[in-house]
């Protein structure tokens, strides 16, 4: 079976960006598509290519509050 990727053009990168201010509460991102989230982030460069990650996945309504103001 052969793969194929398709490049985004330097246009639909540049004018396809959006910054997202507010977010649904109530849609709810299953733990397995959150690990599959952070494990393909984890393959993105960073400074001198070290890739120092480390992720907290918050999710008790508590700790949200906690964080809140961080």
């Amino acid at each position: 079976m052969a793969t194929t990727f398709e490049n985004n053009t330097f246009t639909d990168v540049m004018f396809g960006r959006k910054s997202i201010r507010v977010y649904d509460e109530n849609v709810k991102i299953s733990q397995e598509e959150m690990l599959e989230m952070i494990q393909e982030a984890t393959t993105a460069p960073s400074s001198v290519n070290m890739q120092p990650w480390r992720f907290v996945v918050v999710e008790s309504p508590e700790a949200k509050e906690t964080l809140k103001p961080l």
